[in-house]
């Protein structure tokens, strides 16, 4: 193996981690399923690859659809599925709204695995039809088909969110990033559900850091390591609703799709592939993560 193409592969390298954990929602497993991609690409023959980024993410794809078929075989408990507090109740992390639009990616029974991976590839990361196609090895318009499905059962199961006023939720995302700003424990405890759960894609994380956080206290240490990067962040609308933007150099860094209710941040994901970007800065990808 040339150093050339170990060092094309670390180029894609967050790029897949971030696919496989949108799609099989768990750090562990989506490394795993990159390090096997690694192993497969590295055997090889680089004559048959004309397009390496598109050839990885197929075979990561492919790789998250085995084990996703594969965890249907066994059954598996909502408790088995994501990590929980110890005395949250194991059922209400199942809604499946919050998984997808928050990119918390557990395996729901109700979606097969192409319907989980064409709604992951489409809604999340913008690809084409045509593309999801490829990777799932189908027709563009079997593929369009199992993201409508994945989408209509997404609804029907999705209980209806509270509503905060539009201006309410900017003042708790305001106050968010005021306290991430200036390292105040104390005022991010208050703004900070205590089951607080934040997700990120690896270009917006230290080399090995986890995609998923649960807990006040656990996102609040982190937050305040990041109190540099949260000086350059500032309050902005996308799909009407507040997001935090954080820039360097005049260009966006990441993005972060904060959700509020009861008065306190519950949620939030750091968007910071370019893929997920782009679609959000062309307005195509709305504050909750997936396009209508």
């Amino acid at each position: 193996m040339t150093p050339a193409r170990l060092e094309l592969f670390e180029t894609h390298r967050p790029q897949l981690l971030c696919t496989a954990f949108r799609i099989v929602g768990s750090d562990s497993d989506a490394e795993d399923v990159v390090q096997e991609a690694w192993i497969r690409y590295e055997r090889a023959d680089p004559r048959e690859i004309r397009n390496p980024g598109a050839w990885l993410t197929t075979v990561t794809t492919r790789l998250c659809l085995d084990l996703l078929r594969g965890r249907r075989e066994v059954p598996r408990q909502p408790a088995d599925l994501v990590p929980v507090g110890d005395e949250r109740d194991p059922g209400a992390v199942a809604a499946l709204a919050d998984e997808v639009t928050d990119a918390l990616v557990v395996v729901v029974r109700e979606l097969t695995p192409p319907q989980r991976v064409a709604l992951v590839l489409h809604e999340v990361f913008g690809m084409s039809f045509g593309e999801v196609a490829a990777v799932l090895d189908t027709t563009t318009g079997s593929a369009r088909k199992l993201a409508s499905r994945a989408r209509d059962r997404l609804r029907r199961r999705a209980p209806e969110p509270p509503q905060e006023q539009p201006g309410r939720t900017r003042e708790v995302v305001e106050a968010f990033l005021r306290a991430a700003q200036d390292g105040d424990t104390d005022a991010l405890a208050e703004v900070l559900d205590p089951d607080v759960v934040r997700t990120a894609d690896p270009q917006a994380l230290a080399p090995g850091g986890p995609q998923f956080l649960r807990g006040a206290r656990t996102v609040i240490e982190e937050t305040r390591t990041l109190r540099s990067s949260a000086r350059q962040a500032r309050v902005a609308t996308v799909g009407g609703r507040p997001v935090i933007v954080v820039e360097s150099n005049g260009a966006v860094r990441s993005v972060l799709v904060v959700h509020v209710g009861g008065g306190r941040v519950v949620r939030y994901d750091v968007v910071a592939d370019p893929r997920r970007l782009a679609l959000l800065e062309s307005g195509q990808v709305f504050a909750e993560g997936v396009r209508s």
